[in-house]
This record gives C-alpha cells, structure tokens and sequence, in this order.
C-alpha cells in the first residue's frame, strides 16, 4: 500500500486513465459480445471485471510504476488478443485492423465518422431516372448510414460484385458479394452499422422508411469519380430476425454481348446461325436463374437486323433497351394481368420476331405456337434445370395438340454458366486418372490442365502478400457458358409429335451430333478455360436442385414445370 507514496502526480493520472480507459473498453466488448452466438456472455463478462479489478491491484501492489504499466499490458493485451481471436473465427477478419477498432467495437462515435468523413463520399448518388439523389446534410444523423452505404458499395465494386445480401441474423447482419454468380461472405456488420445503411438506401431511393415487413423494389444510380455509372436494383423485404436488404449491379451492356462471345462451340454456332437465317419457328432458351438465360435471348436478339426485322420483347423485368427493338414490360401482380392476352395484342400488330421471357400457362404456350408456325419467330426463356429433351416433354406437356407442340419447334437451347480461369494466375498441373476417364482420355495420358489459386502468398505471419491483380485472388475471372443446342429435325419433330419418351429424342439428337451440357463443359476444361471443380460445382448444384424439388412436389402431391414466372428473368 505504500506505492502511492512514491507515485508522481503524473504517474497517478495515467495510472487512473489508464483503469478507465480498459474499464470503459470492457464495457464496448460487452456490447459486441452479443453477436457472438457460441460465446457464453456471463463468462466473458466476469473475466473483464475481473481484468479491470487485477489491472487495479497491480497499481496498488507494484512499487515500480514501469513494472506496474507492463503487467497492465500484459493482462489487457491477452484479454484483447484472445477476443480478437474468437471474433474473427466466427465473423471473419475485418478489411482492415482500424475497421475492426472503429466499425466493429464501437470505438469512434457515429457522429465523429461523420464529421471525419464529411464531404468524402467516394460515389455520387442518382435516382433511378438519373437525377441528382437528395442526400441528408452532414449534421443530420441519416447522414451516417449514407457513409456506411457508400464504403459498402465501393468496396463491392472493387471486388467486382455484382449483388450486395444484407441479411439479419439472430445478433447481427451477414454481409455476402456475389462475384461471377458465387457468394463471398464478408465480415459481420452490427445492426447498429447495418440497418442505417437500410434506412439510407430506402432514403436515396425513394421507398417508404416506415415499411419494414412487406417487400419494396426500386433503384439507384451510383457513379464513381470517372464518371463510370451502375446501375442498382434495390430489395428490400422483412424477416423473423429483421430487414433483409439486396442490391444487384444491373449493368445493361453485361446483357449485349453478341453470338460468338456467349461461349458456344463452332458447331453450335454454325447451328444456331443457320436456324437464326431462316427467320421463323419456336426457339427456346432454358436454364435455371442466374444462368445467362437472358443474355442468351438478347445475343439471339442481337444477330436479327432490327432495321429490316420487326421485333418485339414480353418480359417481367427488360434487363437492357435496343435500338429499334420494342419493349413490353409484364407486371404479373398487376390487377387483371394476363400473360396470354398480353402477348395475343402483341402478335395482332404482326411483329416479325418475339421474345418472350417466360411462359406461365398454356394459354401463352398456344398463342406462341400458333405465331411460331405462322412464318415469325418466337424466342422464348424458360426457367428449369432440365436438360434439352427433358424441356421439350415439358413443352410438350403444356400443349394437348403435340402436333402443335411440335410444328414449329426449331431447337432448343439449354445452359449453364462456369466462371473462367483467371488467365494471370491461373496453375498448370497433371489430372488424376479418374478426371482422365471422364474426358475419355487414357488414364496414362499426359496433358496439361489448369486449375484455380485460391491460396495467395502469406508472410510467416500470415498476412496476405500477395494479390493477384486482375481477380483479387478468387482464382476466377468472368464467366462462359456452357450448351446443349438440340436442333429439331424431321425425325425428331415427329417423335414429338408421336409422343414419344424423351430419352428416345435423346438417343436421335445424339445421332445427329448433339453436344451435352457435361461433355461441353469438360471440353472447356480440357481447353484450359475453367477448371473441373467449376464444372463439377455447377452439376452438382443441378442434382441439388433437383433434389429439393422433388421433395417439395412430393410434399405438396402436385408436380413442377419449371416454367412460371422468375423474379429475377432468369437472366
């Protein structure tokens, strides 16, 4: 008890900072502790009482006032390393150690972020009509959520996402960039950081800060300081644990992308070209969402003369405007809606082409068979995992003339999308003998195939060194597609029209040189532009979806099509 004695006054003010400071610290990992699902709250709560209580013993017992500081030290840097350590194995590393001090633990106060970052906004704001978007004044607390909004969403682009999830959690925010159609969870967000970024973007975007239960959509502009523009699409809907929060980067140039560019093989696009020459009949695109269903329609689109052709588009959500082509949006919540009815008033102005973006009922399906057949061409968008004879028996199925069904059907594309192999840093390596049979190459052969780095260079200490520069260390950049293009012929058409199994339309398409989706997919493999594991991931997910389907239709005692309506287009 004598050490006080010998104390400076000096050394007594840093010493009682220094009990407030960790005491007050203490009280931020409380707070923060509440995100932590598998941590127990009471335990933590009673070791930092008890750090505070020993930091304030070693003042009192310890003479020497550098001996005291260094046990402080020692005692609040294992408390804090140890919490660190817990934190980012259940919520990820933070982007960067001062985001961990200033966002994460509550450190700095919303207002003095604010006032730091007051006037730096890396984005400019625009409404969906391409006007300056009214922003809240500096002093105004909103102003905070539209500085978190603005480091979220400059933070997606440089990592080239193209959808933005926030969603509750039971304590926090998850916070998942899609990249290439494959999500990449970020670090936590705190509700405290997450919703005012919710609130911002409904305020940015015009929708209503009172509704948090019911799904609103709108849409944003953001511009980067090169005058670059990207649109975003704005979700939002309510959840048991909060308010979910998606935007999804809806560049329109990434939807016009011509024929040869889509990833087709030459005897796919030779086929393709052929049947695009003559200019009448059914053609139908099918994949499951999210797979290039829509870009594939606008590259058929797109190898029309719009000049000399007719054309118009039926679709829930366009996705991209062209030159001389005429857009009809179809609103299917709209009172009194029909698809069918819709798209006869479109056909009576005798158009020379049609898309169609989905065919909800067999109402629609006759009134595109009977156009198709009448010398025009129907492009059409169906959303199903099937491969393509499988489509057709559910073509066929939406039809009780087959002879119908049949007439005008020309062929039938289905996809799937693969990221590519980042060119930069990309590894050679020799596949295994299994992968070898699959490609129905000898097992002893010897060829060189190429895989992803996901496994960037670490320093002993584990920090990351290095970084490739044109895919930030995903391995992958960009995607391809893969096809099967079944082009209908005689022989075909009239098994069609007998209704015959689809595995016999299988075995016919096959004799006439039909790729499938896998064999497509392992050629690309074997070319280097993506890896096995992206072919296998894609297949995979198929069989899964599968899955889940036919437990629901087994549930419910009903059956699927694959056919209705999409959300998202399908794109």
């Amino acid at each position: 008890m004598q050490a006080f004695i010998y104390i400076n006054p000096i050394f007594a003010v840093i010493c009682f900072a220094f009990i407030l400071g960790w005491a007050k610290f203490t009280t931020w990992i409380g707070t923060d502790l509440k995100q932590l699902t598998d941590q127990n709250e009471v335990v933590w709560r009673a070791v930092l009482l008890g750090s505070v209580v020993l930091n304030i013993l070693l003042w009192i017992v310890i003479p020497n006032f550098a001996v005291a500081l260094i046990g402080n030290l020692v005692v609040i840097g294992a408390i804090f390393g140890y919490y660190v350590k817990v934190r980012v194995d259940q919520l990820g590393p933070p982007p960067n150690p001062i985001d961990m001090l200033t966002g994460k633990l509550g450190f700095a106060s919303a207002k003095r972020q604010a006032s730091k970052a007051a006037g730096q906004l890396a984005l400019s704001y625009l409404t969906g009509s391409g006007r300056q978007a009214q922003l809240p004044k500096v002093d105004d607390p909103a102003y905070n959520g539209v500085l978190l909004l603005d480091n979220l969403v400059f933070q997606a682009l440089d990592a080239r996402a193209q959808r933005i999830d926030l969603v509750p959690s039971e304590q926090a925010y998850d916070v998942v960039y899609t990249t290439d159609g494959v999500g990449y969870p970020q670090s936590g967000m705190q509700r405290s950081a997450a919703e005012p970024i919710i609130q911002a973007v409904k305020l940015i975007s015009g929708l209503s800060l009172e509704e948090r239960r019911r799904p609103q959509k709108s849409a944003l502009i953001v511009m980067d300081a090169a005058h670059n523009r990207t649109p975003l699409a704005v979700r939002t809907s309510g959840t048991t644990a909060g308010e979910k929060l998606t935007l999804v980067m809806n560049n329109s140039d990434n939807y016009k992308i011509s024929l040869d560019n889509i990833g087709l093989s030459s005897e796919q696009l030779a086929a393709i070209r052929e049947i695009i020459n003559d200019n009448n009949g059914l053609v139908i695109v099918a994949s499951p969402s999210h797979m290039g269903r829509t870009t594939t329609l606008y590259s058929l689109l797109g190898a029309h003369d719009a000049l000399t052709r007719s054309i118009q588009t039926l679709e829930c959500n366009p996705r991209a405007d062209f030159e001389s082509i005429t857009v009809t949006p179809f609103d299917p919540q709209a009172i009194n809606s029909s698809h069918s009815k819709t798209l006869q008033s479109i056909c009576l102005k005798d158009p020379d082409i049609i898309l169609v973006g989905q065919c909800p009922d067999a109402a629609t399906a006759e009134v595109m068979s009977k156009y198709a057949a009448n010398e025009h061409r129907v492009y059409l968008g169906l959303r199903t995992g099937a491969d393509a004879p499988t489509v057709i028996d559910l073509w066929r199925n939406l039809l009780p003339d087959k002879e119908l069904a049949a007439r005008p059907l020309r062929a039938v594309i289905c996809q799937r999308l693969v990221r590519l192999l980042c060119p930069t840093c990309k590894i050679a390596y020799q596949p295994d003998a299994q992968t070898l049979t699959k490609l129905n190459l000898p097992s002893s052969r010897q060829i060189q195939a190429f895989r992803a780095n996901t496994q960037p260079g670490r320093d002993p200490k584990g920090n990351l060194v290095v970084k490739c520069p044109d895919c930030a260390s995903l391995g992958y950049r960009g995607v391809t597609g893969l096809f099967e293009v079944l082009v209908v012929t005689p022989e075909i058409r009239d098994l069609i029209a007998r209704g015959r199994s689809a595995e016999e339309i299988r075995n016919a398409a096959r004799k006439n040189g039909m790729i499938m989706l896998v064999e497509h997919g392992l050629r690309k493999f074997a070319l280097g532009i993506t890896s096995i594991q992206e072919v296998t991931r894609v297949f995979v997910d198929d069989r899964a979806k599968k899955a889940r389907e036919e437990k629901i239709t087994s549930a419910s005692g009903g059956s699927t099509t694959g056919v209705g309506y999409s959300s998202d287009n399908g794109n």
